[in-house]
């Protein structure tokens, strides 16, 4: 069917008036949270949430890798991306985790009535003692808030959904083996350079008190409530990412990976030291660029290298090939190791090569026990289920005997 030039030029304002109104309705929206690190998209934005997945783009997605297997897709991110920008959700949610979170645990002690109304509307408002799942909306910002404070995601850390409590994965035990061949040569045989390892989902909660009158009264209540779970999880996941022994329900750590590399007997560290460990993962050929990007320690490390003063009492300026090293100080990594329980360590490393597994699952409880009716005391419990896996152990290498 032919258009005329008339037709053509109604269809092309039409257009234009729909254009404009989408772009105001956009415009209109009220101010989004953002990821605390560089770059980061709005929190919740239905322009990014799920962003090509159905169109297949996703694929294609900086930050983002989709593996295709049997028990279905996999997102693996790299650091500083969200998984709330990337989990396609059948509805975006309408008000902020934070608002929902206190609408939820609070139910009609919540003065917030358009977020309660919003809550009872998802049938999420907590009753009695019942716990509360976090809608399918909020899975991925909830995951997100934690990963937020962890120093290893500060590192680079990868993180990939488990779409089941076991997923297979593999690791790398070695670098395969190249040699130069005569045409018509046989190709020599190396050994098994990778092998099979399992993620496997592992339960970790924290338990919150407050009184129902702060809860009530404090207009950020929500907001508290979830940084405070998120700050007390992201720790302990760290400390499980660094010095998990994955016996029993704890998650293995890089430190307890058979394969890593290692420099003992360190002492009072030095930026000497330092250069020690990066040759070392030079020598198992870990780029530079990646070698001398970050190095994790206790705070007592991190000040011991920090105030360093050379004879005369003038601070001892970084070698050149530290300048772009990020010491990274937390209390996930003890002081009290060692013969003398004095020691501590340094990590360092490609952690692009540490995988935290992340089931998009996770729950709030509200509690009103015998301290509710003693005290009006309020308890929260809130819990996730990860695990690590360290894909390159020869990507990592751990300083050891690190005094005052």
């Amino acid at each position: 069917m032919k258009i005329d030039d008339k037709a053509r030029e109604h269809l092309t304002g039409l257009r234009d008036s729909i254009d404009g109104v989408l772009s105001q309705d956009e415009g209109s929206k009220a101010p989004q949270r953002r990821w605390p690190f560089p770059g980061g998209a709005p929190a919740g934005s239905k322009t990014q949430r799920g962003y090509g997945h159905k169109s297949g783009g996703l694929d294609n997605r900086p930050g983002v890798k989709v593996h295709h297997g049997a028990q279905g897709q996999v997102y693996e991110l790299k650091s500083g991306t969200r998984l709330a920008d990337v989990i396609e959700t059948d509805e975006v949610p309408e008000i902020s985790l934070d608002r929902w979170l206190a609408a939820a645990m609070l139910g009609d002690h919540c003065e917030d009535k358009t977020a309660l109304e919003y809550a009872g509307e998802m049938k999420s408002v907590s009753g009695g003692t019942t716990g509360t799942l976090i809608p399918a909306g909020y899975q991925a910002e909830w995951i997100d808030n934690m990963r937020s404070f962890m120093v290893l995601e500060a590192s680079g850390m990868t993180t990939a959904t488990m779409n089941a409590r076991t997923v297979a994965s593999s690791r790398i035990v070695s670098d395969p083996t190249v040699s130069w061949r005569a045409e018509g040569a046989a190709v020599g045989a190396s050994d098994p350079t990778m092998e099979l390892r399992n993620l496997v989902a592992k339960s970790l909660a924290v338990r919150v008190q407050a009184t129902a009158e702060l809860a009530q009264d404090s207009p950020d209540f929500g907001n508290q409530l979830m940084m405070i779970m998120g700050k007390a999880l992201a720790l302990e996941v760290d400390r499980a990412g660094i010095m998990g022994t994955g016996s029993g329900s704890t998650p293995r750590g890089i430190v307890n990976t058979s394969g890593i590399l290692s420099v003992g007997g360190v002492g009072r560290p030095e930026q000497y030291d330092l250069m020690v460990g990066m040759q070392r993962l030079l020598d198992s050929n870990v780029p530079l660029d990646r070698a001398n990007k970050n190095a994790i320690m206790s705070p007592r490390t991190w000040n011991s290298l920090e105030s360093a003063v050379s004879a005369d009492g003038q601070p001892i300026l970084r070698y050149p090939a530290l300048q772009d090293m990020a010491y990274r100080p937390t209390t996930s990594v003890p002081n009290n190791l060692g013969v003398g329980t004095n020691e501590s360590m340094i990590v360092l490393g490609d952690f692009a090569d540490l995988v935290l597994g992340v089931r998009m699952e996770a729950s709030i409880e509200a509690l009103r026990l015998q301290s509710y009716a003693d005290n009006l005391l309020l308890e929260f419990i809130g819990w996730t289920r990860v695990d690590f896996l360290v894909r390159r152990p020869a990507s990592f290498c751990v300083l050891t005997g690190v005094t005052l």
